[in-house]
């Protein structure tokens, strides 16, 4: 009587197992919601990008999103941090691979054309060399450029290169929880 029960959650079991080996979403992390619910949670530590993203704001994450598409320029996603193991970073494409781009007195060129960023930090008013200035560069293939909205306060491409697409975990849906209701929701 007892191996009715047994034996199907043995083989729910063993698929999840085998699923969760396979990362069939191609994921660059080892949470089981990612990895097999196509979707993971995480909380803001920094305001590297505010006003997007503030302290304490709680992101979902679809680590779905890209294991079909391709990431695009303007999407807020989660990565590993570059030679930091188990610390992940939240920051926006701004290029992709191919792309020159460049900054020229705080204005971001993409192929020579200014990028329109109406999520930026309205005060960027202690602006310093580091984060207005940037001579151009070409991002390969497999990588991505990122930076944060918030430029002034954002250790990204700037400073540490281009982002290999492998390290993505997935693309930034929008706010599920913030201490002020009015932020919850999805984001641009």
């Amino acid at each position: 009587m007892r191996n009715w029960y047994w034996k199907p959650m043995l083989g729910a079991g063993l698929l999840l197992t085998g699923l969760y080996a396979l990362n069939p979403l191609n994921t660059a992390t080892l949470d089981p919601r990612a990895r097999l619910l196509g979707l993971t949670t995480y909380s803001i530590p920094s305001r590297s990008m505010a006003p997007t993203l503030e302290v304490g704001d709680y992101i979902a994450v679809s680590t779905a999103a890209y294991g079909f598409s391709e990431p695009q320029r303007g999407d807020v996603v989660v990565f590993n941090a570059p030679n930091s193991q188990g610390i992940n970073y939240v920051k926006r494409i701004t290029a992709l691979p191919g792309d020159r781009v460049a900054i020229n007195h705080s204005q971001l060129l993409v192929n020579g054309l200014p990028v329109t960023e109406p999520y930026l930090n309205p005060d960027q008013s202690h602006a310093t060399a580091q984060t207005t200035e940037m001579v151009e560069r070409v991002i390969a293939d497999g990588e991505l450029f990122v930076l944060g909205d918030n430029r002034n306060n954002s250790n990204d491409s700037r400073f540490f290169g281009a982002v290999p697409r492998a390290s993505l975990i997935g693309r930034v849906m929008g706010i599920w929880y913030s201490g002020e209701a009015g932020r919850i929701g999805v984001i641009d």
